[in-house]
């Protein structure tokens, strides 16, 4: 039976996440907390590293390994020197998985795919590359997602999908286990699990999930409270509760 373990990412609680993207708060600070409050670990924001100061960097990889390192990098030709930084990053983290977008020009898919193959060769071999097919991306398909995926090694390039997001069926049936990662945002009051209505429809979403045959792990990514006024503490407790729901939903499930 497949154990799903459920990471706290730490963009959730960044208020600067799309503004400056400059890191608030030092995350080595929290990851005790996360652990006694029962995530199994830590989906690190990129500039939680790579903006921290050197003490905090210090710190971070002294708590390695961080699981899941959510990297914004890009892939074309002249973000060669980015991509070096963050893959010395995820190194000194520890990292299992790497959580990426392709890119976002539809004329540079070869460039994008060529320097994914060669920035590959920099990171650890225990890595897994987990690519976010995002809308807006040049993979947002299935369709065109295949088309690079089917270059590229199963065992290393794998994907991340979002809980029930439209069309997953599809997305399970064309990558089946190659899909090892799903991130979970709970962000407004209609999926706010601790109310009868948002609880059905996340134990309804991660059942579908199962369904399709999914046997990795969950992010919590965004929870209530995110984009105006956030308050870290406020932030926190709601991701508390979601995965006390998102823990409980599971057991219901699996037997």
């Amino acid at each position: 039976m497949a154990e799903h373990k459920i990471y706290m990412a730490t963009v959730a609680l960044e208020p600067n996440r799309w503004g400056s993207k400059e890191s608030s708060f030092p995350v080595s600070e929290w990851m005790d907390r996360f652990d006694e409050d029962g995530f199994d670990g830590v989906e690190i924001w990129d500039n939680h590293y790579l903006k921290a100061s050197a003490d905090e960097q210090s710190r971070l990889a002294e708590k390695a390994p961080i699981a899941v390192f959510n990297s914004y990098v890009g892939f074309d030709d002249a973000s060669a020197k980015a991509r070096q930084q963050t893959a010395q990053a995820i190194t000194k983290c520890g990292s299992w998985g790497i959580k990426y977008n392709f890119g976002y020009n539809t004329d540079l898919v070869e460039e994008y795919t060529r320097n994914l193959l060669e920035w590959e060769k920099s990171l650890p071999p225990h890595c897994v590359l987990l690519c976010e097919c995002h809308q807006g991306t040049p993979l947002e398909t299935v369709e065109a997602a295949k088309a690079v995926f089917d270059q590229l090694d199963p065992e290393r390039f794998a994907l991340i999908v979002h809980l029930a997001m439209d069309g997953s069926r599809d997305w399970f049936e064309a990558f089946g286990k190659r899909i090892k990662h799903v991130h979970i945002q709970l962000r407004d009051d209609v999926s706010d699990p601790s109310k009868p209505e948002g609880r059905e429809a996340l134990r309804t979403s991660i059942a579908r999930t199962l369904e399709n045959g999914f046997e990795g792990s969950f992010s919590l990514e965004f929870t209530r409270g995110i984009g105006k006024d956030e308050k870290i503490e406020e932030l926190y407790a709601n991701a508390s509760s979601d995965l006390r729901e998102i823990k409980a939903a599971l057991k219901s499930i699996v037997k």
